[in-house]
């Protein structure tokens, strides 16, 4: 009896002095993981605090009284870390599933600098990034709407007067000569629709990027005064003029000689159209740096700020141009702009003084490549 007795005693407390010896060890892994794993100042204040105090306890008591008290010290604070960690990892489920569902405003406190202080900073990087990427969304599908009910409406307004005049010369005994008027006013709104379909043709193409820039060097000055030769007729009807300002005549750009022309001659179009008002158009050439910047300064009617980078989108044109029946379809500064942005430079509008001034700015080096889009 005696020796059953024993036998029950010594492996109760070997069961006792192991589970105390296991307690302590798991205490210390816990500590250590969480000192390692999460950096918390407070997790080394209270290792500090616990080496100091047990320490003492050490050298005043028997170990086996102070182990009993550290058992219970070790669930108390293992029961206040893992409640500290399960609530945050709680939290960040919860706005993982927020974002599941599609509520991408949820923000976590991220003022943390353990790994799970790095996990909130991602869960609300990534949902910022989503309402990002949906409100881009948005204005694309809107921006592609608003473009086909501009350009129906800008194909519609030829096609109705060439259709209304066709049908009075076919259906009505008309005069020969009203009848030459109008078939030529039905031919000018015929080339009116050409133009404008052609212009979408372009769109179509450089958005693509399907146009080829063969790149040759071209004396900017020459090219300037060949520009305005060909333009005279169009300055000369708006009684304008353009005034040069090249410094350096030997300046060159290296650039698609057609794509190029096609550019300054939407720009000078542009100003006859919008800004005849000030008689006269200043194109000024400078280096800067590494770049050639070409600007063509208009001197009447500036374009408001707020639509100073508005006016390069598809079809946008102010309501005080589309008023004034000045025959723009809205593509051209758009197609000059990518023309520019194919040649790797930029396009850019700005107020100056009473009117506008749009910037081009092109690379110097024949072999610069493309910006990317």
């Amino acid at each position: 009896m005696k020796n059953k007795y024993w036998k029950f005693s010594a492996k109760f407390m070997i069961t006792v002095v192991v589970s105390i010896f296991l307690s302590v060890l798991s205490m210390a892994v816990l500590v250590y993981a969480t000192y390692k794993i999460f950096d918390l100042e407070a997790v080394r204040r209270t290792v500090r605090g616990l080496y100091s105090f047990l320490n003492a306890l050490l050298s005043a008591y028997p170990w086996y009284l102070i182990l009993p008290a550290v058992v219970l010290l070790s669930g108390l604070i293992n029961h206040l870390l893992t409640r500290r960690t399960t609530k945050r990892m709680n939290a960040i489920m919860n706005a993982v599933s927020q974002i599941r569902k599609g509520e991408y405003h949820v923000l976590l406190p991220n003022d943390n600098s353990d790994l799970l202080g790095e996990l909130e900073h991602s869960v609300n990087a990534l949902a910022i990034q989503i309402n990002d990427t949906l409100r881009r969304r948005k204005e694309i599908e809107q921006s592609k709407d608003d473009f086909i009910v501009n350009i129906a409406h800008d194909l519609r307004t030829p096609l109705t007067s060439i259709i209304g005049y066709l049908s009075f010369i076919s259906e009505t005994q008309l005069d020969p000569k009203i009848a030459a008027k109008y078939a030529n006013i039905a031919f000018d709104k015929s080339k009116q629709l050409d133009g404008l379909l052609e212009s979408l043709f372009d769109v179509a193409h450089f958005t693509m990027d399907e146009v080829v820039i063969n790149k040759e060097a071209l004396n900017l000055k020459k090219f300037l005064l060949q520009k305005r030769e060909e333009m005279y007729p169009q300055l000369h009807a708006a009684d304008m003029e353009i005034s040069l300002h090249v410094p350096d005549p030997a300046l060159t750009i290296y650039a698609d000689g057609a794509l190029m022309a096609r550019v300054f001659d939407n720009l000078i179009n542009n100003s006859i159209r919008y800004a005849k008002e000030g008689r006269s158009i200043d194109v000024e050439a400078e280096t800067l740096r590494d770049r050639v910047r070409v600007s063509f300064i208009t001197h009447a009617n500036p374009v408001p700020a707020g639509d100073l980078e508005r006016i390069f989108d598809r079809l946008y044109r102010l309501d005080k141009s589309r008023a004034a029946g000045t025959g723009g379809v809205g593509l051209g500064l758009f197609i000059s702009r990518r023309i520019v942005e194919l040649h790797g430079g930029t396009l850019t509008a700005r107020q100056a003084g009473g009117g506008t001034a749009f910037d081009i700015c092109l690379p110097k080096q024949a072999d610069a490549g493309r910006p990317p889009t």
